[in-house]
């Protein structure tokens, strides 16, 4: 694939990204991230312990055996406060892996450096998730910033690591950035789930024979499965066609109403573990459900907003 499809031919020397010394990189009062980042201290998470998501009171599979051929699995990836992983590593926000020879991806509508926001090895992704061949390693990327339609501008690449010979650092955000859009670097815990469609998803044969499933998608940053607030799925500005659900990037780990089915047993309830990434989509407990089309040969995304 050539790794230059989404990126377009504009220079690093863009605002934020210039030399010389540097700026600022927020425009907003930043003591309510530093509040945030000095309490996370307390809720470290090491490398390699894990996190992990309750069982259900019921098995919906054990309940409805029909359920079986609408079952998906998805990685809750858990994002927590640690000492961030290396640049190849899978991670939320941080650094990415990034090779010298390409241009940084720019938003079309700001033209202002996008955001790092999620960086998955293949290990870490479920086995539907979908790759490009030869691919290792995707990497997601956003507009730091609302936009006038309300979700983020995306780009996505899949790539392959081997071929990055000459990492490269990545740029600064710009001055107009928001804090919202930019997540506090953090460590991810990929757990694999097994999820159901939210009822309206069923066929109507199979939602007459069963009784609502509660919480059937998991709350959180995830990858795969189904999304968790249905019938929000954009259609592609290329083709047209209704795209997929890809993944979720979420601002909410748990909340009150879900936290016995999705806070993990080795958390407390404190915001520095179901808040570490310290995100803010506009909305309480809002999340962006991302969508793909591969219809399209450049496999496009899409953002919708959702609470």
């Amino acid at each position: 694939m050539n790794r230059r499809t989404f990126l377009g031919a504009v220079p690093l020397a863009v605002a934020g990204c210039g030399g010389g010394t540097p700026k600022p990189i927020f425009k907003q009062n930043r003591g309510p991230r530093e509040e945030h980042r000095a309490n996370l201290e307390r809720c470290r998470v090491a490398a390699g312990l894990k996190r992990t998501t309750p069982k259900a009171a019921v098995d919906p599979l054990e309940k409805y055996p029909e359920l079986k051929p609408l079952a998906k699995v998805a990685v809750r990836l858990h994002p927590r406060y640690g000492d961030e992983p290396k640049v190849h590593e899978s991670k939320l926000g941080g650094e990415f892996l990034w090779p010298a020879t390409d241009t940084w991806p720019i938003c079309p509508e700001f033209r202002i450096p996008m955001q790092a926001v999620l960086q998955l090895r293949l290990d870490d992704l479920p086995p539907q998730f979908p790759m490009r061949p030869k691919a290792d390693l995707f990497q997601l990327f956003w507009t730091p910033r609302g936009t006038k339609s309300g979700p983020p501008h995306l780009v996505g690449l899949w790539r392959t690591e081997a071929e990055i010979r000459e990492p490269y650092p990545n740029p600064n955000l710009p001055v107009s950035a928001d804090i919202g859009f930019v997540p506090v670097p953090c460590r991810l815990f990929p757990e694999r789930v097994v999820e159901f469609p939210p009822t309206e998803l069923m066929p109507k044969q199979m939602r007459d024979m069963i009784e609502p499933i509660p919480f059937p998608a998991a709350r959180g940053t995830k990858a795969g499965g189904w999304p968790r607030v249905p019938g929000v799925s954009p259609k592609c500005a290329t083709c047209v066609h209704p795209m997929d659900y890809l993944l979720t990037i979420d601002s909410i780990e748990w909340t009150a109403g879900d936290k016995l089915r999705w806070k993990p047993i080795e958390d407390d309830d404190t915001d520095c573990y179901r808040r570490a990434a310290f995100l803010n989509f506009g909305m309480p407990d809002a999340a962006v459900q991302v969508f793909v089309c591969r219809r399209c040969d450049h496999w496009p995304l899409r953002a919708v907003i959702v609470n």
